[in-house]
């Protein structure tokens, strides 16, 4: 099996279940215990593979959603709508406890990527389409959980998938637009 492959067969349980053991992740990519064991000697190390996966896709779609361009709450749209697939996808790998060296590495990875969403806020705020009290940094850590909040609500059949999209991008718009009063 390719480790593409793996990797997202991988990310597919452990976003479904969070403590699923290399067995069971074994038996859903459809390879002994023994081969899965050879390419990650440890669960740690095969949860920190995906995690990277994740943050690489993650970096992708935010470059793919052209956060500098058009209005404000467009490109919030565009990257909601990105970002989505990956909740979806990667779900609660993000509560996966991960040493603190690949946690350190992964936060750098992504930085520019976050540094984006903090510009677009930034933006917004300037040309008075947001809010000014609520922080870039805030809205960073908002839409990742509701991302996460999403993709367990589908897991836990509380949401329909096709929903996602449009109650993540709803509640963060309505948080960030700056009522018409203050405009």
């Amino acid at each position: 099996m390719p480790e593409q492959s793996l990797l997202s067969r991988a990310a597919e349980v452990l976003s479904t279940a969070p403590t699923a053991s290399m067995d069971e992740i074994a038996a859903a990519a459809g390879i002994s215990r023994a081969t899965l064991f050879r390419r990650y000697p440890n669960r740690q190390v095969l949860v920190s593979a995906v995690a990277r996966a994740a943050a690489e896709a993650y970096v992708v779609a935010t470059d793919a959603a052209r956060l500098e361009e058009g209005p404000p709450d467009d490109a919030v749209r565009r990257l909601i709508a990105a970002l989505v697939p990956l909740g979806l996808r990667f779900g609660l790998l993000t509560s996966q406890p991960l040493d603190e060296l690949v946690e350190k590495d992964l936060l750098t990875l992504v930085h520019d990527s976050d540094e984006q969403l903090r510009e677009l806020v930034r933006r917004g705020q300037e040309d008075g389409v947001f809010r000014v009290d609520l922080s870039a940094e805030w809205v960073v850590i908002m839409v990742t959980w509701l991302l996460v909040g999403g993709a367990d609500g589908v897991r836990l059949g509380q949401l329909a998938e096709r929903e996602v999209e449009r109650l993540v991008t709803e509640t963060v718009l309505s948080a960030l637009r700056r009522p018409h009063s203050q405009r």
